[in-house]
C-alpha cells in the first residue's frame, strides 16, 4: 500500500463528522510540513559549497554581506567527541547539542532538520534565528568567520594585546583580537605595533635593540654598525675600571643609555629597518652622533675628577630605595623637631618605605654619627675606641662600601651591627647592636620621617618610621587609592590611553558585593608618581553581611584582607547546615552546647561553620572567579560531614571544661588559690566567645589534650603544692616573655604570625611542665619559643 494514500474510512467513522474534519485536518497539516522540509533542503542545498562549484565561497561572501548579525562560532566547550569506536552518525544519548556564539551574546543551535546539524562547521552564517523550545538557526550555510573583517568595515572592533619586541622580525609587534558584534572572528593574530603606538614601539625598539642588545647588527652594513662595536668597547674598558677600583658606581646604568639614544634618534625610527634607512643617511653628515664617549657611559655619580662631588654626594638632596626616590629636606635648628636630615615621603608611597637603610644617615653626617655611637658604648668597650672620633675616620672607609647609597637603600646590615663587627675583635668581648645606648646620641644624627600629601602639605612627622606608618595607615590607604585612580602625570594633558586605564583602575573599588561579580582581581596595581612608584595591592574586604574591593598600602595587608574577604563571600553563597545539624545532635550534645560561652547553640553552630569553611579554604589568597568557584564547590561537599565533625568535638570540649570546672570548685584551700586562678585563667583563655573559629579547626583538636593537662594538675595540686609552684614560677618566665613581645591571650584578630605560633607553643609548654604523661604535639622548650619570639 502506497503510505501517503489513507486507507478507506470505515462506514461508521464516515457518519462521524468530527472524525471526518480531523482526518482532513491531519492530512493537510503532513503535506504543509513535507513541503516545508522539502524547501528548507533544496535551500541548504543551493548554499552548501559543491564540490566543483566555482562560485560557492563567493555566493556565501555575497550572502555574508547583509547577513553581518547572523554569524555563529560553534562553542568547543559544549561539544562532545564520540566514545572511540562510535562514529559521528550514531547517535549517543549523552551527546551535547553543538551550540554556537552569535551576536551581542545570543547563543543558537542549527536547526534539526538542517543538513548541517550533524557536521557542526566552525562557523555558519543563518538566513533567520527563531526560538522555540530553544533558539534555532534555519536555513544556515557554513563560513569562514575571517571574510567578515573586510565586509564589516568600522563595525569589526579591534583589541591589541602583549605588545613586545621581536628580534626575529627586528621590530615591536603585538597580537590582535578581531570582534563583530561581540563574535571574535579573529581570535588572535600578530601584528606591527607601530601601525597602533608608534612612539611606544619606538621606545621598545631603543630599549631592547640598543640598549639591550637584542638585535642581530651582523645582518647590517659594517659602516651602519661601527658605533655599536665602538659603544661595546668603552662599555667592557669602563667595566674592567671598575672591577678595579672595586666599586660599582662608575657605568651608568640602562636608563641613561636609553636617554643618549633617545636625545639622538628622531621619532621617526621605531624598528631595525626604519633605523637603518636613516642612519645611512645621517651617517653622511654626523658619524659620531652615535658614538658614546666616557662622559656619557659614566653615571653622574661616578665624576670622581669633577669639583664639587665630596659636597653633592655627601648632602644628597634624593634618597633612593628600590624603585622609590624621596626627597631629603635639611634644617639646622638645634632643639627643632625635624632638626637635621627629613626624608621627605609622599603619603601613597609611606607604606611601601622599608625602615632599612635610614639609620646610616647621609655621607656627610655619617662621620659624626659613627663618632656619637662609639661614645654610646659602655665603657668596658668604649675605652678600646678611644679617642672616638679617630676610630671613625678609621672605619669609614670599610662603612662606607657597606652604607646604604651602594646598595640601592638596603644595605645588609644596620650601622650598629657593622660597627658591633668591627669592634668586637678591638675589644676581645662580644659585642652587639645592643649596646649602643640611643638617649647618648644626638637627636640631628638620627633620620627623621616627614609624610606629606597630594598637595605637599605635612601629614605627619617622627623620628620613628614604623609609628609614623602606624598612626598613618587610613589616610595612607586612602592615597594610594586616589593614587591608582588617577591617570599617570606627565607634560602636557593626560593621553586618552591613560584617562582610560585610570577609569579601569578607579572602578575596582566597589561596595555591598554578596558575589564574585566584579572580575578577577590583580595582584597589584601601580602608577608613578613624582618620588616614585605608587603600587596599589587589591583586596577582599569583609564587611559582616557583604564584601567590598578596596586598594590596600601593602601586599601584606591586602592578602589578609582577601582571606577574611573570600571567607565571607564563600559564606554567603554556601546554605547554612546549622539547622538542619543542631537538629540532628544527641541529647548530650545538645546539652553540652546548652552550657558553651556563646550566646546561642546556633551562634555556635555558625561561628564552627566559620571555622570549618577557613580549613578548606587554600592557603594562598583567591584572586579570579574561577579559584573562588573552585573553593566554593568544595566547601559545598564537605561541609555537613565535617560541620558535624566539629560540633561533637565541641561539645566533647565543653563536657570535659565542666569538669575542670568542677573541679576548680572543688578546692577551698587559699594557698592553692594562685594555681586555681592560673588554672581558671588558662581556661578562659582557650574557651571564649568565638573560641572555634580564633583557634581554627585544626588546633581545635588539641583542646580536649589541654584540658586533660588541666585536670592532671588538679589531681596533684593539693599533694604537691611545692613542686606546682616551682613549676608555676618556670611558666611564668616564658609567659612573660610572650607578653612582652605584644602577645595576649585570647589573641588579637590581627596578631602576627610569629605570636600566634608562639601562642600555642605556650599551651604545649604547659603540658611539658604540668602533665608531662600526655606529651606534646611538637618539641617545645623556653628557647625555642624565645627564638620565635624575637622573630615577631
Amino acid at each position: 500500500n502506497d503510505p501517503h494514500v489513507p486507507s478507506r474510512p470505515s462506514a461508521a467513522s464516515l457518519n462521524d463528522p468530527h472524525e471526518v474534519s480531523t482526518r482532513v485536518v491531519e492530512r493537510a497539516e503532513g503535506e504543509t510540513k513535507r513541503v516545508e522540509r522539502g524547501a528548507q533542503r533544496r535551500v541548504e542545498a543551493s548554499l552548501a559549497p559543491q564540490d566543483g562549484h566555482a562560485n560557492g565561497d563567493a555566493i556565501h561572501r555575497a550572502l555574508l554581506a547583509g547577513l553581518l548579525s547572523q554569524i555563529g562560532i560553534l562553542d568547543e566547550r559544549n561539544t562532545k567527541t564520540p566514545p572511540k569506536g562510535q562514529s559521528k552518525s550514531q547517535k549517543d544519548p549523552k551527546r551535547r547539542i553543538a551550540e554556537y556564539r552569535g551576536a551581542r551574546g545570543i547563543r543558537f543551535s542549527i536547526f534539526p532538520g538542517s543538513g548541517l546539524r550533524k557536521q557542526s562547521p566552525q562557523a555558519v552564517i543563518a538566513a533567520e534565528i527563531v526560538e522555540t523550545s530553544r533558539t534555532f538557526a534555519r536555513t544556515v550555510a557554513a563560513i569562514d568567520p575571517a571574510w567578515a573583517e573586510s565586509l564589516a568595515g568600522d563595525l569589526a572592533k579591534r583589541q591589541v594585546s602583549e605588545p613586545h619586541w621581536s628580534k626575529d622580525a627586528g621590530a615591536a609587534v603585538a597580537f590582535e583580537k578581531v570582534t563583530l558584534f561581540g563574535v571574535e572572528i579573529i581570535p588572535r593574530r600578530r601584528i606591527q605595533f607601530a601601525r597602533i603606538d608608534r612612539a611606544a614601539s619606538r621606545e621598545l625598539f631603543v630599549r631592547h635593540a640598543l640598549v639591550e642588545g637584542e638585535w642581530d647588527p651582523t645582518q647590517l652594513d659594517k659602516r651602519v654598525s661601527a658605533f655599536w662595536r665602538s659603544n661595546g668597547e668603552l662599555r667592557k674598558r669602563l667595566e674592567k675600571l671598575e672591577e678595579r677600583e672595586r666599586r660599582r658606581d662608575i657605568l651608568a646604568g640602562d636608563e641613561e643609555v636609553f636617554r643618549f639614544y633617545d636625545e639622538r634618534i628622531p621619532a621617526a625610527v621605531f624598528d631595525v629597518r626604519s633605523f637603518e634607512k636613516w642612519w645611512r643617511e645621517t651617517l653622511q653628515q654626523t658619524p659620531k652622533l652615535l658614538v658614546m664617549r666616557e662622559s656619557d657611559m659614566l653615571d653622574d655619580r661616578s665624576l670622581s675628577l669633577s669639583k664639587g662631588r665630596a659636597e653633592q654626594n655627601d648632602f644628597p638632596t634624593r634618597w633612593t630605595q628600590g624603585d622609590q626616590v624621596l626627597g631629603l629636606a635639611y634644617r639646622f635648628e638645634p632643639g627643632a623637631p625635624d632638626d637635621g636630615v627629613s626624608v621627605v615621603v609622599p603619603l601613597a608611597l609611606l607604606a611601601q618605605v622599608e625602615n632599612r637603610g635610614f639609620d646610616w644617615q647621609v655621607p656627610g653626617l655619617r662621620a659624626d654619627l659613627v663618632t656619637a655611637l662609639l661614645r654610646a658604648l659602655p665603657k668596658a668597650i668604649r675605652r678600646h675606641v678611644v679617642p672616638a672620633a679617630d676610630w671613625a675616620d678609621k672605619f669609614g672607609a670599610t662603612l662606607a662600601e657597606e652604607g646604604p647609597e651602594n646598595h640601592g637603600g638596603r644595605p645588609p646590615r644596620s650601622l650598629k651591627e657593622a660597627l658591633a663587627r668591627m669592634i668586637q675583635p678591638l675589644a676581645n668581648q662580644p659585642v652587639s647592636a645592643a649596646d649602643f645606648d640611643d638617649e647618648r646620641v644626638p637627636g640631628h644624627l638620627r633620620m627623621n620621617f616627614r609624610a606629606v600629601d597630594e598637595r605637599g602639605r605635612v601629614a605627619g612627622s617622627a623620628r620613628d618610621l614604623g609609628e609614623l606608618q602606624r598612626s598613618l595607615s587610613d589616610r595612607a590607604r586612602s592615597s594610594v587609592a586616589r593614587s591608582i585612580a588617577r591617570p599617570e602625570r606627565g607634560r602636557g594633558r593626560p593621553d586618552a590611553q591613560a584617562v582610560a586605564a585610570a577609569s579601569v583602575r578607579g572602578s575596582i573599588e566597589q561596595d555591598g558585593l554578596t558575589n564574585w561579580t566584579f572580575g578577577d582581581l590583580p595582584e597589584v596595581l601601580d602608577t608613578k608618581v613624582a618620588g616614585g612608584v605608587v603600587r596599589g595591592y587589591p583586596a577582599i574586604i569583609d564587611k559582616g553581611k557583604s564584601v567590598s574591593v578596596r586598594v590596600e598600602a601593602t601586599a601584606d595587608a591586602a592578602d589578609a584582607a582577601t582571606r577574611d574577604g573570600v571567607l565571607r563571600l564563600v559564606l554567603l553563597n554556601v546554605p547554612s547546615p546549622a539547622s538542619y545539624v543542631q537538629e540532628h545532635l544527641t541529647s548530650h550534645e545538645k546539652l553540652a552546647l546548652a552550657a558553651s560561652p556563646y550566646s546561642s547553640a546556633s551562634a555556635l553552630i555558625e561561628d564552627a561553620r566559620t571555622a570549618v569553611v577557613r580549613a578548606t579554604l587554600p592557603a594562598h589568597p583567591i584572586r579570579t572567579e574561577a579559584q573562588f568557584t573552585t573553593a566554593r564547590d568544595a566547601v559545598n561537599a564537605i561541609l555537613v560531614d565535617q560541620l558535624f565533625a566539629t560540633v561533637s568535638l565541641v561539645a566533647r570540649i565543653l563536657t570535659k571544661s565542666r569538669e575542670v570546672e568542677r573541679g576548680i570548685k572543688s578546692e577551698n584551700s587559699l594557698a592553692l588559690l594562685g594555681p586555681l586562678n592560673d588554672i581558671r585563667s588558662q581556661l578562659n583563655g582557650l574557651l571564649h566567645p568565638g573560641f572555634i573559629s580564633a583557634t581554627g579547626a585544626e588546633r581545635l583538636a588539641h583542646l580536649p589534650r589541654y584540658l586533660d593537662g588541666m585536670l592532671d594538675r588538679l589531681k596533684t595540686l593539693s599533694n604537691e603544692p611545692g613542686k606546682d609552684r616551682a613549676r608555676m614560677t618556670e611558666f611564668e618566665r616564658v609567659s612573660k616573655a610572650f607578653e612582652d613581645a605584644g602577645g595576649t591571650i585570647p589573641l588579637a584578630a590581627d596578631a602576627a604570625p610569629a605570636l600566634v605560633e608562639a601562642r600555642w607553643l605556650l599551651e604545649e609548654y604547659r603540658i611539658s611542665v604540668f602533665a608531662q604523661r600526655l606529651g606534646t604535639a611538637q618539641p617545645v622548650s623556653p628557647q625555642r619559643i624565645a627564638k620565635i619570639l624575637q622573630e615577631s
